[in-house]
């Protein structure tokens, strides 16, 4: 079992990784579509559809998995400390996980 610092500490890196999933989830998109382009660009066009396909399958597993990650881990810090999850939005826990930490 954690400590309240530990826990306090899992759940504001949980908060902080589900904000910075969003913005490597556009760049993932944008590096995607880039390469599909380039692949259509030198090849066939529907070389280039497979690819956008594929990668879009990749990105959309990578993107669930990383989100049930960070969201068990939340669970288990906010099981840690206690709390309930329904009670306080994100910027509250944040609020009273910073205080145990500091």
């Amino acid at each position: 079992m954690a400590t309240k610092k530990e826990s306090a500490k899992r759940l504001i890196d949980s908060l902080d990784s589900a904000v910075r999933i969003k913005t490597r989830l556009r760049l993932a998109i944008v590096q995607g579509v880039v390469i599909s382009g380039a692949v259509a660009w030198f090849s066939r066009w529907q070389f280039g559809v497979a690819s956008a396909l594929i990668f879009a399958l990749l990105i959309q597993f990578a993107f669930e998995r990383m989100s049930n990650s960070i969201e068990a881990s939340k669970l288990q810090a906010l099981n840690d400390l206690g709390w309930s999850k329904d009670v306080d939005s994100d910027e509250a826990l944040r609020t009273k996980a910073e205080k145990i930490r500091s």
